[in-house]
C-alpha cells in the first residue's frame, strides 16, 4: 500500500507542475498582449505603465518596416495585384579536391527554373517548374489553382488533370473504400489565407481578455517617481513606474482568468481556427481531434484554475520600468516562483537607449533554481543614416552566441544592395556562418533582385568553393492564365472505375514512353 502512494505521489506532482507550466505560460501571454490596449485618456501609474508597453512595440515595428520599406510595399502590391514572377536557381562549385568526383560538373551545369503568377484578389495562381542538369532538359511540370479547382500537368501526360476539392473525398473512397470514408475534402482557397488570425478574432481577444486583466489588475499596484539614470555615456531622467502584485493578487487574477476561459465557447473557436486551418484534409478525422482539442483545453483550464494555489510566489510579482518619451528605456521584473520544494527565480533586466540614429537594447534573462543560475543575453546594435542601415543582433549564453548582421544601402528609391550573415561560434571559436547577399530594385509595379547564399568555416567553405543563387523578377499582369479546356482531363467528372482505367491505360503507357525517351537522352547526353 505504502508503495502504490509513493509512485502515485510523483504522478500528482508531475500533473500539478504541468497545470503550473501551462496556467504560467497562458497568464504571460495574455498579459503581455495588453500592450494592444489603444491610448488611454487618463494618465495614471497604471495606464503610463501599459501606454509605454505598448509604444516601446509599436517603435520597434517601425525600425523593423523601415528596414525593408520597400520589400514590405513590393508585398502589399501583390496583396493587391496579379503578379508573375520568374526565379532562377543556379549554383557553383570549385573543390579541387572534388573535382574527380564529377559533383562540381553536375553543380555548375545545373538550374531550376520555377515561373509562377498569383492574384490573391481572385484565388488564382500557377506555378510551371523546369530544370536542367548534366545535359538533360526536364519541363512540363506546372499547377494552376482556380479557386476549389487545382489543375496538374506533369512531364509525361497529354492532358492536364483537373480535380475540384469538393470531390476529393469521394473519388478517394471510391479508389479504396476501406481506407477513405468519403470525407478528406480540401478546401484549396485556404492556402491563399497567409495570417489566419481575423481581425475581428483580434478585436475580441482584446475586449474580452486584454482589457480584462487591465481591469483586474488594481491601481493600487502602481507608483510612479521621477529618476535620474544612466544609459550609454548619456544621464536622462525618466518616469519610473513600479508594477507589483503579491502572491494572493496574482492567484486571483488567474483563477478568474482561467475561469472565463473554460466557459468561453467563441474563444475555443478561435483556437481551433489557429490550430486547425492548415488540415484540409480528413475532416472527419479533424473533427475528431477539434472536439478532443476543446474538451482538453476545458479540462485543462478548469484544473488550472483549481490548482491556481499552487502557483507560489512568495516575493510577489515585480515588474520595474523608466520611461523617457514614451518609451521604456530600462527594465526590472522578477519572480521567484516555488513548487513541490524547490525554488526558481526569473529576472529580466535590461536597457535600451535611443538616439536619432542609433539604438541599442541590452537585455538579461536569468533562471536561477537554488544550484545554477543561467542567463541569456540579448543585445541588438541598431543604426540608419543617410539610407545605410547597419544592425547586429546578438544572443549569448554562456561559451556560445548567436549574431545576425544586417548591412543595406539604398542607392535611391528604388534600388537596394544587402548583406545579411548569420553566424554562430562557440567557447570564442566561430563555427559556420551564411552569408546572403544581394541587389534589388523595387519599383511600382515590377521588381528584380538577385541572390548569392555561401556558407564560411573558415578553412574550405568560402563563395568560391560553393554558392548558390537566385535571380528573382516579378511583373504585375492582368490575371493568371487557365489551361486550355482541350487539354484538360476533370478526374472531379469521372467515377472511381473510370479513373483506374485511365491511369492503368493512358498514364502508364505515356510514363513508360517518356521514360524511355529520358533514359535514351542519359545515354546521348540530352533529351
Amino acid at each position: 500500500m505504502e508503495e502504490a502512494i509513493q509512485q502515485e505521489q510523483p504522478k500528482q506532482q508531475k500533473k500539478r507542475t504541468k497545470w503550473i507550466i501551462i496556467a504560467v505560460a497562458v497568464a504571460a501571454i495574455l498579459i503581455a498582449g495588453i500592450i494592444s490596449v489603444q491610448a488611454f485618456i487618463l494618465t495614471s501609474a497604471k495606464e503610463d505603465y501599459f501606454l509605454a508597453e505598448k509604444k516601446s512595440i509599436e517603435q520597434l515595428q517601425e525600425t523593423f518596416e523601415s528596414r525593408f520599406e520597400q520589400e514590405i510595399a513590393w508585398k502589399e502590391h501583390t496583396d493587391e495585384n496579379a503578379i508573375e514572377s520568374v526565379t532562377e536557381i543556379t549554383g557553383q562549385m570549385n573543390v579541387p579536391s572534388m573535382a574527380g568526383m564529377g559533383y562540381d560538373q553536375i553543380i555548375n551545369n545545373a538550374n531550376i527554373t520555377i515561373e509562377s503568377a498569383m492574384d490573391r484578389q481572385e484565388n488564382m495562381s500557377s506555378v510551371t517548374i523546369s530544370a536542367g542538369m548534366a545535359g538533360i532538359e526536364l519541363n512540363g511540370m506546372e499547377a494552376t489553382l482556380d479557386n476549389n479547382d487545382l489543375y496538374v500537368g506533369l512531364p509525361f501526360l497529354d492532358n492536364i488533370i483537373q480535380v475540384n476539392g469538393d470531390d476529393l473525398g469521394r473519388i478517394l473512397q471510391e479508389l479504396d473504400p476501406e481506407t477513405f470514408s468519403g470525407e478528406e475534402n480540401i478546401d484549396f482557397s485556404t492556402l491563399y489565407n497567409e495570417n489566419p488570425f481575423m481581425t475581428e478574432d483580434f478585436t475580441y481577444i482584446n475586449e474580452e481578455y486584454m482589457m480584462y486583466l487591465y481591469d483586474q489588475i488594481p491601481d493600487e499596484a502602481f507608483e510612479s517617481t521621477s529618476e535620474d539614470i544612466t544609459l550609454g555615456d548619456n544621464s536622462v531622467n525618466a518616469e519610473k513606474i513600479t508594477f507589483s502584485l503579491s502572491e494572493e493578487e496574482v492567484q486571483n487574477i488567474l483563477k478568474g482568468l482561467f475561469d472565463k476561459m473554460a466557459a468561453d465557447e467563441k474563444l475555443r473557436e478561435i483556437l481551433v481556427n489557429q490550430t486547425f486551418y492548415l488540415d484540409y484534409a480528413n475532416v472527419e478525422v479533424a473533427n475528431e481531434e477539434i472536439t478532443a482539442f476543446e474538451e482538453d483545453f476545458v479540462s485543462t483550464m478548469e484544473d488550472a484554475s483549481a490548482n491556481v494555489d499552487a502557483i507560489k510566489l512568495p516575493d510577489g510579482f515585480e515588474s520595474v520600468i523608466w520611461v523617457q518619451d514614451d518609451i521604456i528605456v530600462k527594465r526590472e521584473l522578477s519572480a521567484t516562483i516555488e513548487d513541490a520544494g524547490t525554488t526558481a527565480t526569473v529576472r529580466v533586466d535590461g536597457t535600451n537607449a535611443i538616439t536619432d540614429s542609433t539604438q541599442v537594447l541590452d537585455y538579461n534573462f536569468t533562471v536561477d533554481d537554488g544550484n545554477t543560475e543561467e542567463t541569456m543575453n540579448m543585445n541588438a546594435d541598431l543604426s540608419q543614416q543617410d539610407g545605410t542601415t547597419n544592425d547586429v543582433i546578438t544572443l549569448s549564453v554562456p561559451d556560445a552566441n548567436f549574431t545576425i548582421e544586417s548591412n543595406q544601402t539604398e542607392q535611391n528609391e528604388t534600388d537596394k544592395s544587402f548583406e545579411h550573415i548569420f553566424s554562430f561560434s562557440q567557447q570564442g571559436t566561430q563555427l559556420m556562418s551564411l552569408h546572403w547577399i544581394g541587389e534589388g530594385t523595387y519599383e511600382e509595379d515590377q521588381m528584380t533582385v538577385d541572390h548569392t547564399l555561401f556558407a564560411e568555416d573558415g578553412a574550405t567553405l568560402n563563395q568560391d568553393s560553393l554558392s548558390i543563387k537566385l535571380s528573382q523578377e516579378g511583373t504585375t499582369i492582368s490575371e493568371v492564365e487557365t489551361p486550355d479546356t482541350d487539354q484538360v482531363k476533370n478526374l472531379s467528372d469521372m467515377s472511381g472505375e473510370e479513373i483506374t482505367e485511365y491511369v492503368e491505360t493512358d498514364v502508364m503507357q505515356q510514363f513508360q514512353v517518356w521514360m524511355s525517351n529520358m533514359m535514351g537522352g542519359m545515354g546521348t547526353g540530352g533529351f
